[in-house]
């Protein structure tokens, strides 16, 4: 599995780092194993035929599919290897109903090489040159047939599987997000008032949110705790915003990588300029200056409409 929480389908041997890596889950008939641990998984077939090589792919594939996430940042892709002791069909079918079986699946999530003990190997090999053995197929390698004795057949099996083991790194896992994933741990950081360090920055969605910028809008919490207990007024909403619109919309730009030209407040989108508009209003009102009759009805038109919605939200939180 992944820190994800993804799971492969069950393999029927998997060769990892049991030095430095922990067992997940350890019975019996099955063991869980963290993928940054693991080199590389054997499908053991006692004949290979259309049906079992479909589930092959199916089970090697759903391995490749996971993601590694070391604590290093270094691991090697895992390895997928099929071996039978025999086939009822020739290696040239087993080819033909591999390559069907892989029309669905991405080149780096294919097989990495098949044995027929009795019959024969089916490896891929570098379409430059067409004699290197690639043992992680790619957009330039193409599968190719070996045909010999089965002790030849299985010392060759043997060797490159051992090549990839010897040439492959696998890196410690990071237990903490396999924690997490599997609910064991809910790990959620507070960091008291007094300690914010302004300097720094939170991660959301590929921006960042200076925390400078949060902490100021937050200076407003008392407003803002009105708001969230629905007993806010529209002179409390106007003034909220009247303060903190600027570090909503910069929280937003370095959320999200770009500016905003609206913004939903109480679950209607409104216009940036037209809250802006709004808000000089506001404040020349405020102030006791005089405002002209079309600012004063959009001023009054705009306000209400959201103390509205605001006490429509209200209404809804309480249900």
């Amino acid at each position: 599995m992944d820190a994800t929480g993804e799971q492969s389908r069950q393999q029927d041997i998997i060769i990892y780092d049991s030095f430095n890596s922990p067992v997940l889950l350890n019975m019996q008939s099955t063991k869980m194993i963290p993928i940054e641990s693991v080199f590389s998984v054997i499908e053991v077939k006692s004949s290979l035929n259309k049906v079992e090589i479909n589930k092959c792919v199916n089970n090697i594939s759903s391995v490749k599919t996971l993601i590694k996430d070391s604590l290093d940042g270094i691991n090697s892709p895992t390895a997928g290897f099929v071996f039978a002791f025999t086939s009822s069909t020739t290696l040239e079918t087993l080819l033909d109903n591999l390559v069907e079986a892989n029309n669905e699946v991405e080149k780096h999530k294919q097989i990495s090489a098949l044995c027929v003990l009795d019959k024969g190997l089916i490896v891929n090999v570098s379409k430059k040159g067409l004699k290197d053995i690639t043992l992680l197929p790619n957009e330039d390698t193409t599968p190719a047939i070996i045909k010999n004795t089965a002790e030849n057949n299985l010392m060759l099996f043997y060797l490159l599987l051992m090549q990839y083991l010897n040439q492959s790194r696998v890196s410690v896992p990071n237990l903490l997000k396999y924690a997490n994933a599997g609910e064991l741990l809910n790990i959620e950081y507070s960091i008291p008032k007094k300690h914010v360090p302004l300097d720094g920055y939170y991660e959301l969605d590929g921006g960042r949110i200076e925390l400078d910028t949060a902490y100021s809008i937050m200076k407003g919490s008392k407003l803002l705790k009105k708001m969230e207990d629905g007993t806010a007024s529209l002179r409390d909403i106007m003034l909220y915003l009247s303060r903190h619109l600027m570090e909503i919309l910069t929280y937003t730009e370095q959320a999200y990588g770009a500016k905003s030209t609206d913004i939903e407040i109480y679950g209607k989108n409104y216009k940036v300029s037209d809250l802006e508009r709004a808000i000089v209003v506001y404040n020349k009102l405020n102030d006791g200056e005089e405002v002209n009759k079309q600012d004063l009805d959009f001023y009054t038109k705009l306000s209400n409409d959201m103390y509205t919605h605001y006490l429509s939200q209200v209404l809804l939180s309480k249900q």
